[in-house]
């Protein structure tokens, strides 16, 4: 358990072995492979921070909106829709909301906004995608630009409604019948706790990574492997079609293309 003034947050204990175990399977891949998928994770990070910057956001284009929705898995597909149903104007409101909601100088307002409210005001604001895409959106924004600050959140790593996410494969016990919900946390405090937890594992088994993009890339790789097992016992006409999960989990965290930036 953890304080946060008056009130007490329950904590999950991870599995060390099946941490352990992940990695290992991570590792397999290869270092080229693992070197070169967190590189590109650095680099979607730099050109968030670059085009999102607290002085340049005002006047960010079309373009540079495009280029940075088109790196986030729900908007992926949809970025010139939110664009022109939402418009430029109202899109860097609603990013700048989320964003510097602190007014970017670390010194926050009085209350200060929590995570949730940050989130559904840009989900407010926000047009072209269903409420969960814009979540899982503004979980990436605020993850990519402030990666030390802000773990990332989305409804591929863990949903307390349907139980269901990468974060259940580092449990033994499944998370059924709402015990998940108190498993991994249903907000943003609950849940960084736990996103934390793999951090300091994954540390302890000899990761030298700062901040929490290594474990972006462990959690893409834990799902992206549970879809392709998935797929392929399920569907056996899709073995040498489906793309390996090494593909798949660069799709989830939107670096499976070049980032060019200036």
């Amino acid at each position: 358990m953890e304080g946060n003034g008056d009130r007490v947050l329950r904590v999950t204990e991870l599995d060390d072995s099946l941490v352990r175990d992940y990695l290992i399977k991570l590792l397999n891949e290869g270092e080229d492979f693992v070197q070169e998928f967190y590189r590109s994770l650095v680099e979607k990070s730099r050109l968030f921070q670059e085009l999102l910057a607290k002085e340049r956001l005002p006047s960010l284009s079309e373009e540079e909106a495009e280029l940075v929705l088109k790196r986030i898995f729900s908007t992926r597909r949809r970025s010139r829709r939110v664009i022109e149903e939402t418009g430029i104007v109202r899109l860097r409101e609603a990013v700048s909301d989320l964003l510097y909601a602190d007014g970017g100088s670390g010194f926050l307002k009085s209350p200060p906004q929590s995570w949730e409210e940050r989130v559904e005001g840009f989900v407010r604001k926000v047009r072209g995608v269903s409420p969960r895409f814009a979540r899982d959106a503004a979980s990436e924004l605020l993850h990519f630009t402030f990666p030390d600050r802000f773990v990332l959140w989305t409804s591929w790593i863990w949903d307390p409604e349907t139980e269901t996410g990468a974060m259940v494969f580092l449990k033994e016990e499944p998370p059924t019948g709402g015990r998940g919900r108190r498993m991994f946390g249903e907000t943003y405090e609950e849940f960084a706790l736990v996103y934390k937890q793999i951090a300091l594992k994954l540390s302890e088994f000899g990761v030298r990574a700062k901040g929490y993009l290594f474990v972006d890339l462990f959690l893409a790789m834990i799902y992206a492997t549970y879809v392709d097992y998935m797929t392929l016992s399920t569907m056996h006409s899709a073995k040498g079609f489906f793309p390996p999960a090494g593909y798949m989990a660069k799709r989830l965290l939107g670096v499976h293309t070049p980032l060019k930036f200036s």
